[in-house]
């Protein structure tokens, strides 16, 4: 692979704001943002470039395509602010729902590099420290990327679905307007169906065959996800530091205690390494709550969950009301998924449940204030949640299932598993 030159453009960007330093939206991009991304090859001017465009209401300074395909998707700041958590959490879940699984968020001084879809990794540096990431930073380069999408496949359909998807509704919905008489007086209810239309789309396609057979395909509107092992939490600091030195990349690999990548006792992150990152290096050794739940084995029914120890699935849960979809969560483990629906659930509708409680149709305690069931005897694999209650864990994938479509149900919600969730 050619050098991408880093060096020289972090001389150059220094110079510029040592001299004359960007204070708006507009001077960041052109100045600082642009050519970076020209640095990794990327050719903004051209059309296949998609500027200023929101997916899953995050908003998106350049969307590159490759054949069309979106295959980045970047944020940008102003020079002079840093960087804001809830923003970079918006931009995971983004990624999670389209598919796209590299990511840029930058204010042109510190920059948050993201990679993959459930388990989705990160690295955060300062300007001065990408001439000594040049193998990391490559893997968002056109070159790479493009490697990455030469093979067609169905997900890429779903990534251009997602970033089209506001145009797309506006013109179906016109469309429909002018095909019916007095067709305008019904707009709003051609742009609901045109959502749930679009959405199933999107869903069917990113998925392929892997939805839970007998679950609730009945896809809506404004889709959001959240993940239970997300490294970016917002734990009531507005903004990502973009000068606290614990924003480093050093930090960010291996500090609790980082601007970007401290947890709290309840979210936990798990990455992987090699292919997904393309540097075959583990950026963040944090265990996953599943992990610690099950200590890393693989169980049988009467002992735990019957899971990949490696935690390299993709469990992911998506939640819908009389309404529509309103979210979702997202592990590599069938039990993290589990926690993480338990923990998503507990503001919407669960948390007033009285324990010990079990679904209607088993006898297994599932949640109570202490890690028993109701006849005093011990919960296997028992997890701890953020409000105190003990969830019990144990069992196989189809356990793991049923317990998350039992707690849903349990809020008012329904479930739709899809990933990996398999029946025996």
């Amino acid at each position: 692979m050619p050098s991408l030159d880093l060096r020289s453009f972090v001389a150059r960007t220094a110079a510029l704001v040592d001299a004359s330093p960007p204070t708006t939206l507009r001077e960041t991009r052109r100045w600082l943002v642009e050519p970076f991304l020209e640095t990794l090859g990327w050719d903004l001017r051209d059309a296949s470039c998609v500027t200023d465009r929101a997916v899953d209401e995050t908003r998106l300074e350049y969307v590159p395509t490759i054949d069309s395909v979106p295959a980045l998707f970047v944020a940008v700041e102003p020079s002079d602010e840093s960087l804001d958590e809830s923003r970079a959490n918006d931009l995971r879940q983004a990624m999670a729902w389209t598919g796209v699984d590299r990511a840029i968020y930058t204010n042109g001084r510190a920059y948050l590099f993201l990679a993959g879809r459930t388990d989705i990794e990160y690295r955060a540096f300062e300007l001065s420290d990408l001439p000594n990431e040049e193998a990391a930073i490559a893997t968002y380069s056109r070159d790479a990327v493009g490697r990455r999408l030469e093979q067609h496949s169905r997900p890429h359909i779903a990534r251009q679905l997602a970033v089209e998807r506001s145009r797309l509704v506006d013109d179906i919905v016109d469309r429909l307007t002018e095909a019916t008489v007095q067709g305008e007086v019904y707009a709003d209810e051609f742009a609901s169906a045109t959502d749930r239309f679009l959405d199933r789309l999107l869903v069917a396609f990113a998925d392929g065959d892997s939805v839970r057979p007998g679950a609730d395909t009945d896809i809506a509107e404004d889709v959001s996800v959240r993940f239970s092992e997300s490294a970016i939490t917002d734990d009531g600091r507005d903004r990502l530091s973009s000068t606290d030195p614990s924003a480093s990349a050093s930090s960010a690999a291996g500090s609790e205690s980082s601007s970007i990548g401290r947890e709290d006792e309840t979210t936990e992150t798990e990455t992987e390494t090699g292919s997904e990152n393309g540097t075959g290096t583990s950026t963040n050794p944090t265990a996953s709550a599943a992990d610690q739940a099950t200590d890393g084995d693989a169980r049988d029914d009467s002992g735990g969950a019957e899971t990949d120890p490696t935690g390299s699935g993709e469990y992911v849960v998506r939640f819908f009301n009389e309404r529509g979809s309103i979210g979702a969560i997202g592990h590599s483990t069938p039990e993290g998924a589990l926690v993480g629906t338990a923990e998503y659930l507990l503001g919407r509708g669960l948390a007033g449940v009285s324990v010990p409680w079990s679904p209607d149709d088993a006898d297994r305690t599932v949640l109570n204030d202490e890690p028993t069931r109701a006849d005093g005897s011990p919960m296997d694999a028992p997890k701890r949640l953020s409000n105190g209650l003990a969830l019990e864990t144990a069992g196989d994938v189809d356990d793991q299932a049923a317990r998350v479509e039992a707690l849903a149900d349990r809020a008012g919600l329904r479930a739709m598993l899809t990933g990996d969730w398999k029946t025996i």
